[in-house]
C-alpha cells in the first residue's frame, strides 16, 4: 500500500509540474507583452510632448513684440559746438594772429640768414680760384659751418613755433573750461558735451545747444581780462 501511495503521489506531482510551468510561462509572456506595450506608449507620449514644446518655442518667438525701452533719469545734458567756438572766440582770433606774426618773423629771420649764406657762397665761387689753397680751405670750412648753423636754425624755429602753438592751445582750452565751470554753477547741467565735425555725437537736439550763450560769455570775459 505504501508503494502504491508513493506511486500515486509521484504521478500527481508529475501531473501538476507542467501545469505550474505553463502558468509561469504564460505569466512571463503576459508581463513582457505588457512591458513592451507600456514602452511604446511612453515613447509616443514623449514624442508628442517634444513636438508640442517645439511648436510653442517657435510660434512664441514669432509673436514677440519688442517695445522701446524708456529710461527715466534725472540727468540734464547740453552741448557746445567747439567748431563755432574756435571760429568766433576772440581769444582764438587774437592767438591766431599772434602765432602768424611770430611765424612770419621767424621765417623772415631764416630767409635773411639763408640769403646771406647764398651770397657768400656765390662770392666764393667767383673769387675762389684766385685765393691760395690755405685761404680756400678756410673759406670752405666757414661756409660749411654756416650751412650747418642754418639747418640747425631751421629745425629750432620749427620747434619753437610748434611749442608756442601748443602752449596757446592749452591757454585757450583752459579759458573755455574755466568759463563753462562758472557758467554751469548750480549746477544747471549734469553733462556739457563737445560737438564738432570730428566728435562722436551723430545727432543732438537743437534744444540742447548752448553754444551761443557760452560764446557770448567767453567773449565778454576775455574783453574784460584784456583791458585789465
Amino acid at each position: 500500500m505504501n508503494e502504491e501511495n508513493n506511486l500515486n503521489e509521484n504521478q500527481e506531482e508529475n501531473q501538476t509540474k507542467p501545469i505550474i510551468e505553463t502558468k509561469e510561462l504564460k505569466y512571463n509572456n503576459t508581463v513582457s507583452c505588457k512591458t513592451s506595450k507600456c514602452g511604446i506608449v511612453f515613447n509616443i507620449l514623449i514624442f508628442i510632448a517634444v513636438a508640442v514644446l517645439f511648436i510653442l518655442h517657435f510660434t512664441s518667438k514669432k509673436e514677440e513684440v519688442f517695445q522701446p525701452v524708456s529710461i527715466k533719469s534725472a540727468l540734464t545734458i547740453a552741448y557746445v559746438n567747439s567748431d563755432t567756438l574756435w571760429e568766433n572766440y576772440e581769444f582764438v582770433k587774437d592767438t591766431k594772429k599772434e602765432l602768424e606774426n611770430l611765424e612770419m618773423q621767424m621765417n623772415n629771420n631764416y630767409k635773411a640768414q639763408g640769403m646771406a649764406f647764398k651770397a657768400e657762397y656765390d662770392n666764393y665761387l667767383k673769387i675762389g680760384a684766385t685765393l691760395s689753397l690755405n685761404e680756400q680751405k678756410k673759406r670752405e670750412a666757414a661756409l660749411q659751418q654756416k650751412q650747418q648753423d642754418l639747418m640747425e636754425l631751421e629745425k629750432n624755429l620749427g620747434n619753437q613755433i610748434l611749442e608756442k602753438k601748443q602752449s596757446k592751445n592749452i591757454q585757450v582750452q583752459d579759458s573755455i573750461f574755466a568759463y563753462i565751470k562758472r557758467f554751469n554753477q548750480g549746477p544747471k547741467y549734469s553733462y556739457i558735451l563737445e560737438r564738432s565735425r570730428l566728435s562722436g555725437i551723430l545727432f543732438a537736439n537743437d534744444s540742447l545747444d548752448i553754444t551761443n550763450a557760452v560764446l557770448k560769455g567767453l567773449n565778454e570775459t576775455y574783453k574784460k581780462d584784456k583791458t585789465k
